[in-house]
């Protein structure tokens, strides 16, 4: 008999054959859950941020108890997918919601986009291979904006568990810390690694593992 549902979201450059998904969907069935994992291909496409939102919404079953986990991209896709449903974040059957190396914007620096210029291409901060036309990209920065605080305020709900890297160079800590300072509840963990946590994978499934046996 199953006794909970993981819901897993890889990164960006990941996929449900990277190691983080490999080792949470060891780590779930042996605690006798059912692991699933969605390959999303993200920004490639400009169907984000809505088109993972409908994809996730009719992903998810409530009605047993689950987990959402996501790393990197796929956490901050779930913030999103909890801001646009507060029922499920409320519903009882929800146990964990683990964001691993949470980004709580998509970009660097917001400050610098001029949506004045209409016919040049927008080169991401996660790299140059993930280039949107500027008509999607307005799009989605006008979504980034909208929803930046309420995405940021989601990390401080009960719960919600952040692991954050400390050498992180591909996600902005600041925005967390900053929130740590008056949200003294917030459940944060720090692993001294960097963005991919490769080399603390272990430290990181003890963390995951630790959460799920709190509530199961």
């Amino acid at each position: 008999m199953i006794r909970f549902g993981v819901y897993h979201l890889h990164g960006l450059g990941s996929s449900c054959e990277g190691s983080k998904a490999r080792e949470i969907k060891r780590l779930s069935e042996t605690l006798g859950g059912e692991f699933n994992c969605l390959t999303l291909e993200y920004l490639r496409r400009g169907a984000y941020p809505r088109q993972v939102l409908k994809t996730l919404k009719g992903w998810i079953k409530t009605d047993i108890p689950f987990f959402l986990i996501g790393s990197s991209m796929g956490a901050y896709s779930w913030l999103d997918f909890l801001v646009n449903s507060p029922e499920v974040l409320e519903n009882t059957n929800l146990k964990r919601v683990i964001l691993i190396t949470p980004p709580t914007t998509l970009f660097d620096d917001l400050q610098k986009w001029n949506p004045l210029y209409g016919k040049e291409k927008i080169f991401l901060h996660y790299g140059s291979g993930y280039i949107e036309d500027y008509k999607t990209f307005v799009e989605l920065l006008h979504w980034d904006i909208k929803h930046a605080n309420r995405r940021l305020l989601t990390l401080a709900h009960p719960k919600v568990v952040s692991v954050v890297a400390k050498n992180d160079t591909v996600v902005d800590n600041a925005p967390i810390y900053k929130l740590k300072e008056i949200a003294k509840s917030l459940n944060i963990y720090e692993v001294d690694d960097d963005h991919t946590l490769r080399h603390r994978l272990d430290e990181l499934m003890e963390i995951v593992k630790g959460e799920m046996e709190k509530v199961i």
